[in-house]
């Protein structure tokens, strides 16, 4: 007989749950929880998260707040190189900051491969049964948002390394918007 109770406390529970998620407060938008002193750059980020939230059916956003951390989805993660001496400019400065553009485009270039595909077009030429000539063109095409800067680290005396990372999710949304064009 003490298991009857219990059982039905269980059930009562399993049946409160949803319920009690069901009628709690929409979650707060980004922009009313920025401070006061909030940058420009800050403020377009929170616009931006609000206006994904906005594209979320409510119900999935609940199911990624209960569980922030989401081990099974792991971060897509682009790398990206660049040589100082290489680039273009008059100062160091301009050759560093250059590099740094190059070798941040680079890893976009290699999210934007993981996310969207890549194009390969192939044409080997054999002649006498000896190949000739061997050639591979690859193409990217496609669009990111929301890929974030992980860390930029020295590499050696002339060389910078770039990683960028893109929220499971962001993908998701990249994805979707990219079925729709």
């Amino acid at each position: 007989m003490s298991q009857r109770p219990r059982l039905s406390g269980l059930l009562l529970a399993g049946f409160a749950l949803p319920v009690l998620l069901a009628c709690q407060p929409a979650p707060p938008r980004a922009v009313q929880a920025l401070p006061p002193d909030a940058g420009a750059r800050t403020k377009a980020l929170a616009q931006m998260k609000d206006s994904f939230d906005r594209l979320d059916p409510p119900a999935r956003r609940q199911v990624a707040s209960a569980s922030p951390a989401a081990p099974n989805r792991p971060l897509v993660s682009g790398l990206g190189f660049a040589q100082v001496a290489g680039q273009p400019g008059k100062t160091l400065n301009e050759r560093r900051l250059m590099a740094l553009r190059a070798a941040r485009l680079e890893a976009m270039r290699d999210l934007a491969e993981q996310v969207h595909g890549l194009r390969l077009d192939s044409r080997t030429t054999v002649r006498d049964t000896v190949a000739v000539s061997d050639r591979i063109d690859a193409t990217v095409q496609g669009t990111l948002r929301g890929a974030r800067t992980v860390r930029i680290t020295p590499k050696g005396a002339d060389t910078y390394e770039v990683e960028l990372a893109l929220d499971p999710d962001t993908v998701a949304y990249i994805l979707k918007a990219a079925r729709r064009m």
